[in-house]
């Protein structure tokens, strides 16, 4: 992961659900844009350091929680595009991708479906709610330098009577 962890890690995933649903736009939940053609997947970490070791600074392994929402005007099409986001990040494939980025797809559930009147047409979403196991790569730089080299002289005594 770079500096920028939580953009990289956003990448990474999005990277994934375009890779399998490659017609299907996928944006951040909290955008004020206007929305895309149906359907479409948005996503959102809502809780960003679940702490899994104490006092782990450097490469801290955390748990990130993301929630991802398939949004349609068809009941059956978001329901269908929630039970595959809720396998997605479990197949081989994806898996193994994420891995290599130090992201492990540790658990997911479903999300309530929530269903919406808008004005002139019915909202439907189903989704995923995972939570990922990362590894920040977080490298202390408050101690800067290092030692050069250590030439240690060792005082030994043999034969030592009393």
């Amino acid at each position: 992961m770079s500096n920028d962890f939580y953009h990289a890690f956003s990448a990474a995933l999005v990277v994934e659900i375009k890779q399998y649903f490659p017609n299907v736009p996928v944006r951040p939940q909290s955008v004020n844009n206007a929305s895309p053609a149906y359907p479409y997947i948005t996503y959102k970490i809502y809780d960003d350091y679940d702490r899994v070791l104490f006092n782990d600074v450097e490469n801290e392994t955390f748990d990130l929680h993301v929630q991802f929402k398939a949004i349609s005007n068809d009941e059956m099409e978001a329901k269908s595009l929630g039970h595959q986001l809720r396998k997605l990040f479990f197949l081989q494939q994806p898996e193994y991708d994420l891995l290599q980025k130090g992201i492990v797809a540790k658990d997911c559930d479903a999300i309530p479906p929530v269903d919406q009147y808008l004005d002139v047409d019915w909202q439907f979403t189903a989704g995923a709610d995972y939570t990922f196991g990362v590894q920040d790569n977080f490298t202390d730089q408050t101690q800067t330098g290092n030692i050069a080299s250590v030439n240690p002289e060792f005082n030994i005594k043999k034969g030592a009577e009393s």
